[in-house]
Order: C-alpha cells, then sequence, then structure tokens
C-alpha cells in the first residue's frame, strides 16, 4: 500500500501442468536437423507486469511527496502568520501592563514625596536602603559563587566525557585488532584448503588425461576402421546432400526477406507510438510549467500581502507609541505646573504669615538650632556610612574581579594541561598503535613464511575431520 491507494504486486498464475510428452526435441523446425521451442503461454508476462508495478508506486510516492511538500509550505506560511499575530498580542499587553503601572506609579507618587519628606521616617528609610542594598550585594556574591561552582562541574563533566570516550576508542581499536586477527587466520585457513584442493585438482587431472589418451587411442582405431567404411557412403550422398543445402538456402534466404519486411513494419510502429508519447510528455509539461508559475505568483501576491500588513501594523504600533509618549510628556509637565504653583502659592503664604512667624522666631531660633545640629549630625553620620558602605562594596567588587580573574587564569591553565595530556595520551596510543601493528605483521609474515609453526586447527577443520568424507575413491 503506497500514496493512500492499495495497489497488490503482480503474481505468478498457476498453470496446468505441463504435457510430458510436449518436449522441445519433438518440437518440428523449419531447418532440417534442428529443433524448435514450445512458446510460453499468454498472461505470463509476470516481469513486464512487475515493472508496471513499479512505475505505478514511483507514481504514487511522487504525488504524495509533491502533496507533503505543498502541505509544508503552507504549515510553514501559517505558523509564520501565527508567530507574527503572538508578537503582536505580547506587544499589546506589554504597553497596557505599562500603563497600568504607570497609572499606579501616579497614583502612589504624592504618598511617597511626602514620605521621603517625612523627618521622622527618614532614618528608618535610610536603614532600611542600606540593609536592602547589602542583602543585595550578599545575593550577588551567592550568585556568582553558584556559577562559579556550575562552571567547575560543567568542566568535570566535559573531561569525564572525554574519558569515556577515550576509553570507548581503545575498546573500538582493541576489538578491531581482534577482528582483522580472526579474518587473517580464517584467510590462512582458506589459502591452506585451496593449496590443498589445487594439490588434488592436479591429481585428478593427470588421472582423467591418463585415461583420455587410452580413450583416445581406442577411439583412433575405431575411427581408422570407420573412416573406410563411411568414403563410400559419403560419395553416394554428396550429390543429394549438395542439392538439399541449396533448397536449404534459397529457404532461407526467402525466410530471412520475409523477417526483415516483419522488423522494419514493427520499427516504424514504434517509432510512430514514441513520437506520440513525446507529443503527450511535452503537452502535459506545458500544463505543468503553466500551473507552477500561477501557483508561483499567487505565492508571492500572499507573501507581499504579509508584508504589508506587518508594515501596516508596525506603523501603528509607532504611532501609538508617539501618542503614549506625548501623553507622558503632557502629564509630566502638568505636574511640573502644579509643583510651581504649588512653590508660589506655598512662597504666598510664607510672606502672608512672615509677620506671625516673626514673633515666635526668637523663642524657636534655639529649638531650631538643635534640630539643626542634630539633623547635621544625622547626614554626617549617614554620609561617612554610605562612604563606607561604598568603600566595602568597592573592596568587594575588586576582590570578586580578582578571584574571578584569578579563577579564569586556574581554569584556562587547567584546560590547557588537560588538553597537553589528551595530546600526550593520543600520540602515545598511537604509537602503541603502530608498535603493535608491525609486531603484528611480522608475526603474520613469519606465519606466512613458515618460521612460526601453526599448531591451532581451525574450527572447520575440526569438524571436517570429526566426520568421514563422503567422496569417491579414485583408481
Amino acid at each position: 500500500m503506497f500514496g493512500g491507494v492499495n495497489v497488490e504486486p503482480p503474481r505468478c498464475k498457476q498453470f496446468t501442468k505441463r504435457d510430458s510428452n510436449r518436449q522441445d526435441i519433438l518440437a518440428p523446425s523449419i531447418t532440417p536437423g534442428y529443433f524448435a521451442h514450445f512458446a510460453r503461454q499468454p498472461n505470463s508476462n509476470n516481469h513486464v507486469q512487475m515493472i508496471q508495478y513499479q512505475q505505478q508506486k514511483e507514481a504514487f510516492e511522487k504525488a504524495r511527496e509533491d502533496a507533503t511538500k505543498q502541505q509544508m509550505i503552507k504549515n510553514a506560511t501559517e505558523i509564520k502568520f501565527e508567530n507574527h499575530a503572538q508578537k503582536k498580542r505580547y506587544q499589546r499587553s506589554l504597553e497596557n501592563k505599562v500603563k497600568e503601572k504607570w497609572k499606579a506609579y501616579e497614583a502612589t507618587i504624592e504618598a511617597r514625596r511626602e514620605r521621603n519628606l517625612c523627618q521622622e521616617l527618614r532614618p528608618s528609610l535610610i536603614k532600611k536602603r542600606l540593609m536592602e542594598s547589602k542583602y543585595s550585594q550578599l545575593q550577588q556574591i551567592r550568585e556568582n559563587e553558584a556559577r562559579r561552582e556550575a562552571d567547575r562541574e560543567l568542566d568535570k563533566m566535559w573531561h569525564e566525557l572525554a574519558v569515556k570516550e577515550v576509553e570507548a576508542k581503545k575498546e573500538r581499536e582493541v576489538q578491531e585488532m581482534l577482528e582483522r586477527r580472526n579474518k587473517e587466520k580464517e584467510m590462512l585457513s582458506v589459502w591452506e584448503k585451496q593449496i590443498k584442493g589445487n594439490e588434488l585438482l592436479r591429481e585428478e587431472i593427470g588421472r582423467v588425461a591418463q585415461e583420455d589418451r587410452l580413450e583416445m587411442q581406442k577411439l583412433s582405431e575405431q575411427l581408422r576402421r570407420e573412416e573406410i567404411e563411411a568414403l563410400d557412403k559419403k560419395r553416394r550422398k554428396r550429390d543429394e546432400a549438395a542439392k538439399q543445402i541449396l533448397e536449404q538456402i534459397e529457404i532461407q534466404k526467402q525466410l530471412h526477406d520475409q523477417r526483415k519486411k516483419e522488423e522494419n513494419a514493427l520499427e516504424q510502429a514504434f517509432t510512430t507510438l514514441a513520437q506520440l508519447e513525446i507529443e503527450r510528455e511535452r503537452s502535459s509539461m506545458q500544463n505543468a510549467a503553466e500551473n507552477a508559475r500561477r501557483e508561483t505568483a499567487m505565492y508571492r501576491q500572499h507573501l507581499k500581502q504579509l508584508d504589508d500588513e506587518r508594515k501596516l501594523e508596525e506603523k501603528k504600533l509607532m504611532e501609538l507609541l508617539e501618542m503614549h509618549r506625548k501623553e507622558v510628556e503632557e502629564k509630566q509637565n502638568a505636574a511640573r505646573c502644579k509643583i510651581i504653583e504649588a512653590k508660589r502659592q506655598l512662597q504666598k503664604d510664607v510672606l502672608a504669615e512672615r509677620a506671625n512667624q516673626i514673633n515666635y522666631k526668637q523663642l524657636e531660633a534655639e529649638q531650631q538650632l538643635k534640630l539643626k545640629e542634630a539633623e547635621n549630625e544625622l547626614l554626617r553620620m549617614a554620609y561617612e556610612t554610605n562612604e563606607r558602605l561604598q568603600a566595602e562594596s568597592d573592596r568587594l567588587e575588586r576582590q570578586a574581579a580578582l578571584q574571578y580573574r584569578q579563577d579564569l587564569k586556574r581554569q584556562i591553565d587547567y584546560n590547557t594541561v588537560l588538553r597537553k595530556r589528551e595530546r600526550e595520551e593520543l600520540e602515545r596510543q598511537l604509537a602503541e598503535g603502530a608498535k603493535e601493528e608491525e609486531k603484528y605483521k611480522k608475526i603474520v609474515e613469519q606465519m606466512l613464511s613458515g618460521e612460526i609453526e601453526i599448531t591451532a586447527k581451525h574450527p572447520f577443520r575440526k569438524a571436517i575431520e570429526k566426520h568421514d568424507c563422503l567422496c569417491p575413491i579414485p583408481n
């Protein structure tokens, strides 16, 4: 079954048993002294049917391949369109999330500004941010250590894989060497059998030649007797044979002319059929070319349409981004205007209440001075703490960079040593393999030359020697 259609291969048909009396030697012939052959029964062209089956199978396979190719092109186009649509959906969802986060940020900006301006919360916020900075640095240190540990594990894994590959290569080389030795042993055994077989063949040829010589002597004596008797018969039959030969030559000439005419007619018919088949193939090829051009034009038009849609969507996306940027700028300008207006209003309020504050200024001057000194002290301590933390952070970063550089250098040195060891090990293995190969070749040459006596017997020879030989005993 192929191409979605059930096509059974042809099978030889069962014919009736051939008549035993229909022997080729009994078939009549137009040439005296020769016999003809009985023709096959009709519908017995199994070979031709098998060729037709193979051609039909190839046609179905080609059609199925073309359909699969078209389906793959269609699937690729659909996947491309789906990926493009999914990308656009992701962009829209990302824009919505950005808008939501921006709205949330704008909703909380006043509260965060008030919180940052609050003098009571400032020490807590500074402490919180310092702790967060410290925790983030510690987390980075842990991540760097984990990354270095992962790199070490990866290098260890690659080293183990390389060692396993070298061991597997050694095993393969040993196995190949054993197979070569076994093949050479079998070849030597076959050579020995061939040598013995040739010796037996020469002995048999000599014996047969001796028997042939004796038989030829007997035949020569009999032929000499028969020649004397045959001379008279030949002279009587010579004229009759010449007449029959002339008749046969004439008949053969007529048959040759008739056969030549039939062959010419058959060749002309085949030529006409081939010309018709060529014309049909040309017309079908033109139709296929037109269909291919039309499908190519449709595919290019579809690709152009997809490209136009992509450009239109990108243009809309850029317009949306520009609108969003303008909205953000407008909101920022409005916020700045509000801040400026608030500052102006605050300045007016301050100037309006300046007269009332002058009365309390002298009373609060000492208290404000104390608060200012305390705030300055707190700021100084915070600044010093930040300086120390920054210095510690810089020191840790330099130390981490130095450690990373040292680790990288050690890793490079380790990899260099590993490659050097692998190269030395490979050279050593190649040298040992060459020595072993040379030693093995020397042993084989000694075995072939007879310097080393082979005492082991081949399994085939053991089996042959175990059973009695059924060959006839020569005379």
